[in-house]
C-alpha cells in the first residue's frame, strides 16, 4: 500500500518535472519527446518481434501434426462411406463380388432399319413399350 502511494507520488512528480522543462528549456523538451517516442517504437518493435516469433513457433508446432491429421480425414472418409470414396469393408466385397450374379438372359431389339442390338432381359413393360414403337423384341 505504501509503495503504491509512494510510485504513484513519483510518477506525478516525473510529469511535472516533464512540463515544467517543457516551459523552461522548450528545445530540451522536444528532444526528450523523440527519445520517448523513439523508446516506445524501440518496444513496439520488440513486442512485435516477440509475437511474430510466437506465431512462428505455434505455426510450426501446428504443421508437425498435419500428417496426423491428414491420416485422420483418410480414415474417417473411408469409414463414414462418403461418395466417391472406397468402402473396403466385408460386406461391400461380397456385393462386389459378380461371380455370385445370376446370368438372366438377353434380348434382341431389331428396328425398321434393320439395326439390332443385344440388351439384358427386358420386363414385359419394356417389350411392349417396344413393340408399341414397331420395334422387333426377341
Amino acid at each position: 500500500m505504501v509503495i503504491g502511494k509512494i510510485t504513484s507520488y513519483l510518477a506525478l512528480g516525473l510529469v511535472g518535472a516533464y512540463l515544467l522543462n517543457a516551459l523552461i528549456r522548450p528545445a530540451s523538451a522536444i528532444g526528450t519527446g523523440t527519445a520517448l517516442q523513439e523508446t516506445g517504437s524501440g518496444i513496439a518493435a520488440i513486442g512485435g518481434g516477440i509475437g511474430q516469433s510466437l506465431s512462428s513457433l505455434g505455426t510450426g508446432a501446428a504443421d508437425l501434426f498435419k500428417p496426423l491429421w491428414e491420416l485422420k480425414n483418410l480414415t474417417s472418409t473411408v469409414a463414414a462411406g462418403v461418395a466417391g470414396s472406397a468402402n473396403a469393408s466385408a460386406v461391400a466385397q461380397v456385393q462386389g463380388d459378380t461371380s455370385n450374379r445370376v446370368n438372366t438372359g438377353s434380348n434382341t431389339i431389331t428396328w425398321s432399319s434393320g439395326a439390332s442390338a443385344s440388351v439384358p432381359s427386358l420386363s414385359a413393360a419394356a417389350k411392349s413399350f417396344y413393340r408399341a414403337r414397331g420395334v422387333s423384341v426377341t
